[in-house]
């Protein structure tokens, strides 16, 4: 992990948005893919988990490998978000790949769900909020990539996760809240390639804020963007919780909290939680 503190970002690598979910993760999305500049699937999930068990293969062929690789992903339950029957064409690619390293194997699947979307976007990016715990491991197979850290009012998290039906109720989701955000502090402390963005500034000022990103992930911006449709993006078709996703940029989900949330739900919440929340500036 040191050695990641002395590798700046390239504009070619991946840009990866973390952050827990329910705090304008998929929003970000849009807008990045809405510049044709950069390519963001739906929400991989696996991705952690390859980079993490990839050594345990090691001894099996490539072919073998490649097959491993294609059926965590298919195997997995919102594979459908891809729109695609199957991966069978990209392993045959991948089969015929001259350099059989992982990281070059996801180079090659990212710009191929890129094709198969349909976009010319010579970059990828990824979003994915449980990213988070597994950033070390991301972070060593991608040391020049960037990061995107959303972050937002625990309070309105716990409250999105809970009212989704995403995680069993209030409590659940200030836990996740805490140790997705823990996960991204920490890793933050390595890298330099890591940049905060707050929900609440981002839905108050769309752009202003995401001027600032475009400008730091080396991509040209135009506010057109940030009303601009981007077509099937897959998951935000499919699953309720998006809905918002492609609606006008608004700010009326701020502090919706204050209207919800029980001092019941507040006082079940973790023990760390509050404290969490006054270091981030939310009191």
């Amino acid at each position: 992990m040191p050695r990641l503190r002395h590798l700046p970002s390239r504009p070619s690598e991946p840009l990866f948005v973390i952050g827990s979910g329910r705090s304008g993760n998929t929003l970000v999305r849009r807008v990045l893919m809405a510049s044709g500049q950069i390519y963001i699937p739906p929400e991989t999930y696996v991705l952690g988990d390859i980079i993490e068990g990839w050594p345990q293969s090691a001894l099996l062929p490539w072919r073998e490998r490649v097959w491993l690789f294609c059926a965590h992903f298919e195997k997995h339950p919102h594979f459908d978000t891809f729109d695609l029957p199957n991966l069978n064409a990209f392993a045959a690619e991948a089969e015929a790949m001259e350099d059989r390293r992982l990281r070059p194997l996801i180079d090659a699947l990212f710009h191929f769900l890129t094709r198969a979307a349909g976009s010319e976007a010579p970059r990828w990016g990824d979003k994915t909020p449980w990213n988070a715990f597994h950033l070390p491991a991301i972070g060593q197979t991608f040391p020049r990539a960037q990061y995107l850290w959303l972050i937002r009012d625990g309070r309105d998290v716990a409250r999105s996760y809970a009212k989704a039906g995403l995680l069993r109720d209030f409590a659940a989701g200030a836990q996740r809240w805490i140790t997705n955000n823990q996960a991204c502090e920490a890793f933050g402390r390595w890298t330099p390639n890591l940049r905060p963005l707050r929900y609440e500034a981002l839905v108050q000022d769309p752009e202003r804020e995401m001027a600032g990103v475009f400008d730091w992930a080396g991509l040209e911006f135009d506010p057109a963007m940030l009303e601009a449709p981007v077509g099937p993006m897959g998951d935000v078709e499919r699953e309720a919780h998006h809905a918002n996703v492609t609606a006008p940029i608004s700010d009326t989900s701020v502090g919706r909290w204050r209207d919800d949330v029980s001092e019941e739900d507040l006082a079940a919440a973790p023990e760390d939680f509050a404290a969490m929340l006054a270091r981030f500036g939310y009191d």
